[in-house]
C-alpha cells in the first residue's frame, strides 16, 4: 500500500509543479494520480463522488487560463473581437511554437485586432496587459485548484 501511495504522491507532485512549469498539465495530473490510486486500491478508499468532485475541479483548473485571460482582456477594455482572437491566436501559437507560442499568439492577436480597430497603441497595451494579468491570475487559480484537489484526495483516503 505504501508503494502505491508513493507513486500517487509523485504523480500529484508533478501536477502541482505543472501549475508553475507550463510544460506539465497540472490539474489533469493530480486527477490522474487520484484515479491511479483508486484503481490500484480497488476503489475502496476513493469513492466515485470524490472522483467526480476532483474531475470538476480539474476542468475548472485546466480551463482557467482560457477564461481568466479572456476576462482579463475584456476588463481592460479589449473588444470582444480581440478577446476571441486571443483565444484563436493562442491555440494557433500553441500548435506552431509550443508553449511560448500560446502567449505570443494571444498577445499578437490582441495587438493586431485592437490596433486595426482603434489605431491607438495605448489601448493595445492596456488590452495586452489585461490579458497578461488574467493569465497570471490563472496560474494562481490553477495552483489553488491543484492544492484543493490534493487536500480532497487526502481526506478521501483518510490520511
Amino acid at each position: 500500500m505504501n508503494e502505491i501511495l508513493i507513486q500517487t504522491a509523485i504523480i500529484m507532485a508533478a501536477g502541482v509543479l505543472g501549475c508553475i512549469v507550463p510544460v506539465l498539465p497540472g490539474p489533469p495530473l493530480v486527477f490522474l494520480g487520484a484515479l491511479f490510486y483508486a484503481y490500484r486500491t480497488h476503489w475502496e478508499q476513493v469513492s466515485w463522488p470524490s472522483l467526480s468532485i476532483l474531475f470538476l475541479l480539474m476542468l475548472v483548473g485546466s480551463t482557467s487560463n482560457l477564461w481568466l485571460s479572456f476576462f482579463g482582456a475584456r476588463k481592460s477594455g479589449a473588444s470582444i473581437w480581440a478577446s476571441v482572437a486571443a483565444i484563436i491566436g493562442g491555440l494557433v501559437g500553441l500548435m506552431v511554437f509550443s508553449l511560448p507560442g500560446l502567449l505570443i499568439g494571444s498577445l499578437g492577436a490582441i495587438a493586431a485586432v485592437e490596433y486595426s480597430l482603434h489605431k491607438d497603441w495605448k489601448k493595445v497595451l492596456k488590452a495586452g496587459g489585461g490579458y497578461l494579468g488574467g493569465y497570471l491570475l490563472s496560474i494562481a487559480v490553477e495552483l489553488a485548484v491543484c492544492l484543493s484537489m490534493v487536500a480532497i484526495f487526502l481526506v478521501a483516503i483518510r490520511l
